[in-house]
């Protein structure tokens, strides 16, 4: 078995001491990261408050230990900055934007727009480690960073496309009653079904019970099935006995009474079918009460335990099944119509409803028809009789002279053979009580015969062959006389033996037992079971319904891609602070009764959304805006000027094309969706329902009826508000942190309909990317001039290398590997590039030089 276990995954939380923060805003930073191992904070900060909001920065290791990244942002009339200790490396580390967004102002609309980009890549836990790690060796740990920055992403219409018909797909449509769902037939055959469901449907029986041990030894059920076996094998040996020559002249054909022995059969079956019938009546009902037991104990059926199949062994059979057909990407509204239809099947009809199949396995009227045995005869054409008589006399009488007298007699013989049969006959009874009457055409025999007799004297007369041929010709017919006469009777044992239908009473008593079987079985000993399967498929086929409900009303009220998730839900999954879900706080509640058994979440960091404030503790002016954050409405140069009034003249350093869409170190991907989007989608919502529904399988096993006590509908909002954020923040490349098998999701190529040859040039060694150094002009002479002081590393997302290919043999990725970080998650990829300040720029203050916060 799979040891399951959850890990709340890695996140970096934003805290904005800008616009006059509080110690509040820190608290609620603090909470969001209680539960995490290693807590990282990305602090955004004026560049001149570093000292004044020093006491705020040490605050948020009162945790314990933490790691730190501020992102110093403006004052760029400053010559030298100015950092308190808590920001010291190694565990912290100091970024500094003097004036390079865009040339708009700090806490413009402008300059919030063009820090996203940096606030996102920076929010991956691998580039905010592989920061922290190389500022560590620069002196101070205070640089400039220069960056270059590719963003893959979806256009709104491939966005808005991917999205509905990925949630048309999950719902699926709800089907007329008379028309079975997809497949539906082959999934509720038992043998499509979990070994634990497929014994409480059909006819199948638990091994334990196949030499039926509920049958009591030399109770009445039991004498009643062995008289009927014995009289079946009596029967049986009395007509192989009669067929042939041994029947016809010997002794044992006159004793066989095959009439009396069918009456003793009938009798036996009629005894048998009696039997069971009381026993069908004395178990019906929903439950088989204890007086039942006693009436059925009396006729030799002991109710015993099943071991295979109880009423705990039902609830995990069920999940199996329910979690399988989810995983075979099923519509939820096509496996609430697949539940139904075992909930249909599972459910006991009673012993009762049996008696119709019992008088179908075994009429009492067709029983009767045993006394009476059937006619018995010759079956062929009479006239082949006559012609095989006056043959075989003809030939008897080619004697000559002795012919007059052989022939006629050879004719006696046939007659009295036919005699024979008829005395011999197995329709009759010895004592004569029973006959069902006979005919083997003695007579046609005889004249044929006679005819033919006289026939051969004339022409053995005639012709006057030798003396010895008589004789031959007498013995040859005499034979054949013989041997036709085996042959008629043995013929006419047969077709009386088809039609006495000994095979109806085989077949009856092998029903019979049958019928008993199942019902001893599956409605007596598994009709609890049998009742628990039934209302837990049907409350689980309800919970399912209201997840397609669920995603019906999404459909209807269109995505709703800015809508807050209900945060203060207690019900639902805790937000943290960059609006993620936390996996962990599902299921913690009351309602939740299973297990801790949840699947195993990707081994990698699992990337989390920075969402629309990026943290709880930003502030409530901050935390009503929507995410993303929305595009500039502007141009740059549309953008407030700086308090001196001097324009930044920094276009000349941006990239060409890159005009209004971004930064200048921003260059932009846009796709129309790859072919494996909507799938991809689609198998994570199934997952995460498979979550939901994880929740309630403690209830539905304890009492299915109370199992829909409790909403889904918070949770599964709340799962396709994830989902749909993280469609818009990476095209769901990221795997969430319940996927089963992270390494096999698709690439970015096959999710956002992009090529890898940009991410493959820019992360590349051939030095035609630059990076753009977020400074002006005027602050480059603050900066390191020693060549081998700056830091440089390259980060991409997980899903670009898995969705590059190899070219020409070689690693499609030119960069070393070491060289490059795999981020889980993020939609960028790119080159940061972190430049050292001159020693003499950077002063660390002490507690006591920075005064009170």
């Amino acid at each position: 078995m799979v040891n399951r276990t959850r890990s709340r995954p890695a996140h970096v939380v934003v805290v904005d001491l800008r616009d006059g923060a509080s110690s509040e805003s820190v608290e609620e930073a603090l909470k969001a990261t209680e539960q995490d191992r290693t807590r990282r904070f990305l602090v955004i900060d004026g560049a001149a408050d570093l000292v004044g909001h020093q006491l705020l920065h040490e605050r948020l290791y009162s945790y314990g230990p933490a790691r730190l990244l501020c992102l110093a942002v403006g004052a760029p009339e400053q010559r030298q900055l100015r950092r308190p200790l808590p920001l010291g490396p190694p565990e912290a580390g100091v970024l500094w934007l003097p004036d390079t967004l865009a040339g708009a102002a700090p806490g413009t609309e402008w300059f919030d727009a063009s820090l996203r980009p940096l606030l996102e890549l920076l929010g991956e836990p691998a580039v905010f480690d592989a920061v922290l790690r190389d500022l560590a060796d620069v002196p101070q740990g205070v640089a400039v960073p220069a960056v270059h920055v590719l963003e893959h992403d979806l256009t709104e219409d491939a966005r808005s496309r991917a999205w509905r018909q990925a949630l048309e797909h999950l719902a699926g449509q709800d089907l007329p009653a008379s028309v079975p769902p997809p497949g539906g037939e082959d999934a509720a055959r038992p043998d499509r079904l979990m070994p634990g469901l497929s014994l409480l449907l059909g006819r199948s029986v638990p091994r334990s019970l196949a030499d039926r041990p509920w049958l009591t030894p030399g109770g009445r059920m039991d004498t009643r099935h062995e008289e009927c076996v014995d009289a079946l094998d009596d029967t049986r040996e009395a007509y192989e006995s009669i067929r042939g020559a041994a029947g016809l002249f010997g002794r044992v054909g006159k004793e066989a009474d095959l009439p009396t022995r069918f009456e003793r059969l009938a009798d036996a079956l009629a005894a048998y079918r009696a039997e069971v019938a009381g026993a069908l009546g004395d178990g019906g009902g929903d439950r088989v009460r204890p007086e039942q037991r006693s009436r059925l104990l009396e006729r030799g059926i002991e109710l015993t335990e099943v071991p295979e199949v109880t009423r705990a062994s039902v609830g995990p059979a069920l999940r199996d099944h329910t979690e399988r057909l989810l995983g075979n990407r099923l519509p939820l509204r096509s496996v609430a119509a697949r539940l139904n239809a075992l909930s249909d099947r599972s459910a006991p009809a009673g012993s009762t409803a049996r008696l119709r199949r019992l008088d179908e396995a075994c009429p009492p009227e067709r029983v009767a028809e045993f006394c009476r045995p059937p006619f018995f005869a010759t079956r062929g054409p009479w006239f082949l009789d006559a012609g095989l008589a006056f043959l075989i006399c003809s030939v008897a009488g080619l004697w000559p002279g002795k012919g007059w007298v052989t022939g006629p007699l050879t004719a006696l013989a046939a007659a009295g053979l036919a005699v024979l049969m008829l005395r011999r006959r197995p329709s009759r009874s010895r004592d004569g009580r029973l006959d069902g009457g006979g005919g083997t055409r003695a007579l046609t025999r005889l004249v044929a015969g006679v005819a033919g007799g006289v026939l051969g004297a004339a022409g053995g007369t005639a012709l006057s062959p030798p003396p010895w041929a008589g004789p031959i010709a007498l013995l040859a017919a005499l034979t054949a006389l013989v041997l036709l006469a085996i042959r008629d009777w043995t013929a006419a044992v047969d077709d009386w033996w088809s039609q006495a239908d000994w095979m109806f009473a085989s077949r009856a008593v092998a029903e019979v037992d049958d019928l008993l079987a199942d019902t001893v079985v599956h409605d007596w000993l598994l009709a609890d079971a049998r009742y628990h399967c039934s209302d837990a498929a049907r409350a689980v086929a309800l919970l399912v319904r209201g997840l397609a409900d669920t995603v019906e009303d999404r459909l209807r009220s269109g995505p709703g891609a800015g809508r807050p998730l209900p945060v203060d839900e207690p019900a639902g999954p805790a937000v943290d602070a960059t609006g993620a879900f936390d996996w962990d706080s599902w299921g913690s509640g009351a309602d939740d009764d299973w297990p801790d058994d949840w699947s195993e979440p990707p081994a990698q960091d699992a990337a989390t959304d920075l969402g629309p404030d990026f943290a709880q503790g930003v502030g409530a002016d901050r935390a009503a805006r929507p995410a993303p954050w929305p595009e500039p409405a502007g141009a740059p140069e549309e953008a407030a000027p700086p308090a001196d009034g001097k324009p930044y003249a920094l276009r000349d350093l941006w990239p060409s094309g890159a005009g209004d869409d971004g930064p200048p170190w921003l260059e932009r991907e846009t796709g129309d969706g790859g072919p494996e989007l909507v799938d991809t989608l689609v198998g994570d919502l199934t997952q995460g329902a498979v979550l939901i529904l994880a929740t309630r399988w403690a209830a539905v096993e304890r009492e299915p009826a109370t199992a829909g006590r409790v909403p889904l509908r918070p949770r599964m909002d709340e799962l396709l508000d994830e989902e749909h954020r993280r469609l818009i923040r990476d095209g769901a490349a990221a795997p969430p942190p319940y996927a089963a098998d992270p390494a096999t999701r698709p690439g970015i190529a096959s999710l956002l309909g992009v090529s890898s040859d940009r991410v493959s040039r820019l992360l590349g060694d051939g030095g035609e990317v630059y990076p753009v150094l977020l400074c002006g002009a005027e602050h480059r002479r603050l900066l390191s001039k020693d060549p081998h002081a700056a830091r440089v590393f390259r980060f991409a997302p997980e899903a670009m290398r898995r969705g590059a290919q190899p070219e020409s043999g070689q690693d499609a990725w030119p960069a070393a590997a070491e060289d490059v970080i795999w981020t889980a998650g993020g939609r960028h990829a790119g080159v940061v590039k972190l430049v050292p300040m001159r020693p003499e720029t950077v002063k660390s203050v002490r507690g006591e030089e920075g005064g009170a916060p």
